[in-house]
């Protein structure tokens, strides 16, 4: 009797040591591992430029600022990220915008002093980190922020620049401008984000969000330029 009933705990106690490693490291991976998620995206956006472009004027030393218009904004990124409710994470991509349609200049009394036909290019990289939080079934607020570098490029097409008569009017208009140079320039800075974004349950994304980057870009005689305008997007992902 004793020695069937030894054998019987023997038994048990080796089938639960069998068994246990394995229940555990199921455990372990259900409670440690979070899920990971991965998206990728489209950006189409703007930003105003008015008064974001200044020259100076050598006899007077006013300083004539620059109206571009609005540039677009078109790009891509992708993100990953872990969690449920709460997820963190990182985000990266890259951003190009253009204008062509010339560049005005205004004085102080906002009189234009300046016309001039060019060509204005950018080129943006950025990575930076990314939280988002679900306020309701399908809906994310979310935030993200890290380093950017971007370039740039003018391109003075114009044969001859257009020296209003207002110009002569205010005292003077001794605006130099190389208008056969092409100049390039550099930025490193960084940027901030925030917006919402809905998920559908075939896991495609609809999104809105305020981007803001301070890049500086020195154009030589050709002025400097500070693209320091929020920045308005909206993205179409999808979950891989």
């Amino acid at each position: 009797m004793r020695t069937g009933f030894c054998r019987t705990l023997l038994a048990l106690a080796g089938s639960l040591l069998a068994a246990s490693p394995v229940g555990a490291e199921t455990a372990i991976e259900e409670t440690v591992a979070p899920p990971d998620i991965a998206y990728v995206e489209t950006w189409l956006g703007a930003v105003d430029t008015d008064e974001n472009w200044e020259l100076g004027d050598e006899d007077t030393g006013e300083s004539l600022l620059g109206d571009i218009g609005t540039m677009p904004y078109v790009g891509g990124a992708g993100n990953r990220m872990w969690g449920q409710r709460f997820r963190y994470g990182f985000e990266g991509g890259g951003l190009i915008s253009w204008e062509n349609d010339g560049t005005r200049f205004y004085g102080t009394s906002n009189s234009l002093r300046v016309q001039i036909d060019n060509e204005l290019v950018s080129f943006e990289v950025f990575m930076g980190g990314r939280l988002s939080l679900e306020l309701v079934p399908g809906l994310r607020l979310f935030v993200a922020a890290g380093p950017t570098l971007a370039w740039a490029r003018l391109d003075n097409e114009d044969e001859e620049a257009e020296v209003l008569p207002t110009a002569t009017n205010n005292g003077g208009a001794s605006v130099f401008i190389d208008l056969n140079d092409v100049e390039d320039d550099f930025s490193a800075r960084f940027y901030a984000r925030g917006g919402l974004e809905f998920e559908f349950a075939n896991g495609f994304t609809l999104g809105a969000s305020a981007r803001y980057a301070d890049h500086r870009f020195d154009f030589g005689s050709s002025g400097e330029l500070e693209l320091d305008e929020v920045q308005w997007f909206l993205t179409l992902g999808s979950r891989l």
